[in-house]
């Protein structure tokens, strides 16, 4: 960050963002959310899981013309997307395939409890992309494409590592089974819809921010959010192990599971809470040394910002127990339900307090949906409980 925003204007970082969120949401568009799919096939039929794994691969590969002629067929019609060159775009969709695999690797390893080679590549595959951005704003200059670049070349780097530990560890190879596909699909496309409605959320402070206060209000906010992001590192954390447990290690969600669920849900929101009252001050100390002075204005907005993480980790974790229960649908409708809530407190926070209303109603907005998600547990462990007494 002390480069980056010494090296990008403020304007330049809020296209940097775009670009994340962009290259996120053509990300989901491309895979499906089969990833979500082999996770859960995965502990149901790891004996045959060969199948899946290699069916997921096909399908994606076969699916990366279509999308890539859709990017060249739109490039001559459309110059850029809210600042993102169409080239770009293409590019996003290739990055998207490399990605596609490399999720699989890495979410198959978190489901498996293998923590060490979990955290080595996301550990070396987050500092190649920043080497990576810096070297080239160091020694060229440039623009927001510096760190683009970096998750670009890392992406194609990462590729053969997956596909030999895929191959090596979960039996990938040439094979199509279209009653495997429709099977995984049946149980990821209630997911595709959901994790696009938080690609929204975070799109919509963006949105508002950039209509109501422009883009260097939005270029602080981004900053802010960014240092808000050491509370999401413990959610991060946490979360691997958590979907680990719930899917691997607790069994069916059922009335006495929903306690023991329930319990832990509340150590982790008193511990997040205590971080987003802790954080505040250290953080506006550490300010000067992690950020242009340029950007010294990020700090108004460092304490809604928090709390809109700490709410956004609290809702991922309330939502596993429901995507184990194979409950995708419900999923589905709670976050477009969500998204009604999100744009009406969005219209009236930011229009009144600007950047600091957005961050206040994305933490108002999960935390509805923290509460629907864990009423709609504690109904299917009823539904659970009784079929067996029954």
């Amino acid at each position: 960050m002390p480069v980056l925003t010494h090296y990008l204007s403020p304007t330049d970082y809020g296209i940097f963002t775009t670009f994340v969120v962009i290259s996120m949401f053509i990300g989901n568009i491309f895979r499906l959310e089969l990833n979500m799919a082999l996770k859960r096939e995965y502990v149901e039929n790891k004996g045959d899981f060969s199948q899946y794994i290699s069916t997921a691969f096909v399908f994606s590969t076969i699916m990366l013309v279509p999308y890539c002629m859709l990017a060249l067929v739109m490039m001559p019609f459309i110059d850029d997307l809210y600042g993102i060159p169409m080239l770009w775009v293409f590019l996003i969709i290739l990055l998207s395939y490399f990605r596609f695999q490399i999720i699989n690797l890495h979410h198959l390893w978190q489901i498996a409890n293998r923590a060490l080679p979990y955290g080595v590549w996301g550990l070396v595959g987050s500092i190649a992309i920043y080497v990576i951005a810096i070297s080239i704003l160091f020694l060229k200059g440039g623009d927001w494409q510096a760190r683009a670049v970096g998750e670009w070349l890392v992406g194609l780097a990462s590729l053969p590592i997956a596909f030999y530990y895929l191959r090596k560890d979960y039996g990938l190879r040439w094979v199509f089974n279209l009653k495997i596909l429709l099977r995984m699909l049946k149980y990821s496309l209630p997911l595709l819809p959901t994790t696009l409605m938080a690609y929204i959320f975070m799109v919509s402070d963006r949105v508002f921010i950039s209509e109501f206060s422009g883009m260097h209000e939005l270029g602080l906010y981004s900053v802010a959010l960014q240092l808000a992001a050491s509370v999401d590192l413990v959610f991060r954390a946490i979360l691997p192990a958590w979907e680990s447990w719930i899917f691997t290690k607790l069994g069916s969600v059922n009335q006495s599971t929903v306690t023991l669920i329930f319990k832990r849900l509340l150590m982790l929101g008193v511990l997040g809470g205590v971080m987003m009252l802790l954080l505040p001050p250290i953080l506006e100390f550490l300010m000067p040394y992690l950020t242009d002075k340029n950007f010294s204005m990020a700090g108004d907005f460092l304490f809604p910002c928090l709390l809109a993480v700490t709410c956004a980790g609290f809702f991922k974790l309330s939502k596993t127990p429901l995507i184990f229960m194979r409950r995708t649908s419900t999923v589905a409708y709670i976050n477009i339900v969500m998204i009604v809530f999100n744009f009406a407190f969005m219209y009236v926070f930011v229009s009144k307090w600007g950047a600091v209303g957005a961050a206040f109603a994305l933490a108002l907005t999960y935390t509805s949906g923290s509460l629907i998600q864990l009423y709609f547990m504690y109904k299917y462990s009823d539904v659970i409980s009784e079929r067996n007494l029954t």
